[in-house]
């Protein structure tokens, strides 16, 4: 099977890929909408772990951690630094440990989980959605939803966009690898923009041809060559996307976000290990990184 672009469709059968576009889209927007107003960080791991659930259900685990590796630095990224800061926005921090030269707090590593925690868990269902995703079906839903088509143009020729270029890119470094090449590093990319950026040009200038020999600014009706009825069953499943939106419009009122009236608490040995290993991890994928494009630039 061909490796399929990060962020692009992967075709599949299972309930995600059935799924109409219109209601991934509301469960999407009622997670992001819970994971903001809610304030507990493990809540929001426990979603995140339900979505890594779906996404292998989903048979999309590969493409969707080749996504992640952009995003994962920044989830450990958020707990390492907001935990060697001194906590400015609590008025009585509790002391938890140190670190080397570093004063670890229990609020300050709280607030990093949380910010780590929702940025995974919005990437987890976002990434989902889309690689479930066909493009022409999200088209056709929203032509059907009245969306003027311009609108409804410009959505699916971004959404398409990156994989378009990410593919680009890969064809051309496999040219300069056969042409024996620099293909590996920084370097490499380089000469790789203005081919990439010329193709898009060109591709920019088929793809006006093609909109004009098929009409595109006539006010006729068109036809859908992939369309998915709204029925019954996804009116409610669409109306089931209220529930996570009520549940933390609840907890926001009256338990406090979900945070215990004792707050949250945290072993000096489990921060101490959380706050080191987020940091490893973090300085590990910078610096290495930077290392491998030096080792193989020079190559």
């Amino acid at each position: 099977m061909a490796r399929v672009p990060v962020g692009a469709y992967v075709p599949g059968n299972s309930f995600f890929h059935k799924a109409h576009p219109f209601v991934k889209f509301y469960w999407v927007l009622a997670f992001v909408f819970f994971c903001f107003f809610n304030k507990n960080p493990y809540i929001n791991y426990a979603l995140t772990a339900v979505g890594l659930i779906f996404v292998v259900l989903a048979k999309t685990l590969p493409s969707y951690l080749r996504t992640m590796v952009i995003f994962g630095p920044a989830a450990f990224a958020m707990i390492f630094l907001q935990s060697i800061v001194p906590p400015a926005v609590f008025d009585n921090p509790q002391y938890l440990a140190d670190l080397g030269p570093f004063s670890l707090y229990t609020e300050s590593i709280i607030y990093g989980m949380l910010f780590s925690s929702r940025i995974l868990c919005i990437c987890t269902w976002s990434i989902l959605m889309l690689m479930t995703l066909h493009p022409g079906e999200l088209s056709s839903a929203l032509q059907r939803a009245k969306v003027p088509y311009t609108v409804n143009f410009m959505i699916t020729t971004t959404l398409q966009l990156i994989p378009i270029l990410q593919r680009e890119f890969g064809i051309i470094l496999s040219a300069q690898k056969s042409r024996a090449m620099q293909a590996q590093g920084f370097k490499a990319l380089l000469p790789s923009i203005i081919p990439v950026f010329a193709g898009a040009i060109d591709r920019v200038q088929q793809l006006s041809m093609s909109l004009e020999t098929r009409a595109f600014g006539s006010d006729n009706e068109r036809t859908l060559l992939r369309y998915k009825k709204f029925t019954s069953k996804e009116t409610v499943f669409s109306l089931a996307a209220l529930v996570p939106v009520i549940l933390v419009i609840y907890g926001r009122i009256s338990l406090n976000s979900f945070v215990p009236d004792t707050g949250f608490s945290l072993s000096p040995g489990v921060g101490v290990f959380l706050v080191g290993f987020c940091g490893i991890a973090f300085l590990t994928i910078i610096f290495g990184a930077g290392i491998a494009i030096r080792l193989f630039g020079k190559k």
